[in-house]
């Protein structure tokens, strides 16, 4: 896709709502807010970003660039609060077999689209200054797509999709599929990714299966 086509709202703001909606149904027991709290604050953020480009993201501001990083780094760390109250249900032998696996089902979800959102909002200055000529035109690269190895598609660009399959990816496999990280940062976030993804699976879950038996 050439950098001048910019990338539609529909398709980011779905998942994001989607993500928000998820909190609302996480049980009572592993929580440290009230369920509403982060789906309405999520909501409050959201709408300047949505008022600002309603339609397709082709304009930003200083406001609306950090809104969207602020949204994106602020919905991963309260994922990070419910592992660490996930783990602590668990080592404290209080965790209930079915709290624990809807919960744990839950937040793994939500860290997908959340490190999706900050991967988006992190390479190349952003889903706006990859496309939108002049917009932070010299921005590091942080993420290497393998259709940015071909020559006769030099002017493709990813969109949210893309972090989202290798977010997605990395939950899963604990490491880059077919997406290379090229900078120090997106190392950093995409191993701390991977661990997350493998206390969830490997360790959450295992324990979770155990206390049902």
């Amino acid at each position: 896709m050439a950098p001048h086509r910019t990338e539609h709202r529909l398709p980011v703001l779905l998942i994001t709502l989607g993500a928000l909606v998820i909190y609302l149904f996480l049980p009572n027991e592993v929580t440290f807010l009230p369920s509403w709290v982060i789906p309405a604050i999520g909501a409050i953020v959201l709408i300047p970003l949505v008022l600002s480009n309603p339609r397709r993201l082709n304009r930003e501001t200083a406001l609306t660039r950090w809104l969207g990083i602020g949204f994106a780094s602020g919905l991963a760390a309260v994922n990070q609060v419910y592992i660490v109250l996930i783990i602590g249900e668990l080592v404290n032998g209080v965790a209930k077999g079915p709290t624990i696996l809807l919960t744990t089902f839950g937040v793994w979800g939500t860290n997908v689209v959340a490190f999706s959102l900050v991967y988006w909002e992190l390479d190349k200055g952003g889903p706006i200054a990859r496309r939108v000529k002049g917009v932070n035109d010299h921005a590091r690269q942080d993420f290497r797509f393998p259709q940015q190895e071909a020559d006769s598609t030099q002017l493709w660009t990813p969109e949210f999709f893309d972090y989202a399959y290798f977010s997605l990816s990395n939950m899963m496999a604990f490491s880059p599929t077919d997406v290379m990280p090229l900078s120090r940062p997106a190392k950093a976030l995409m191993a701390y990714q991977a661990l997350t993804g493998f206390v969830l699976l490997a360790l959450v879950i295992s324990r979770a299966v155990n206390i049902l038996t």
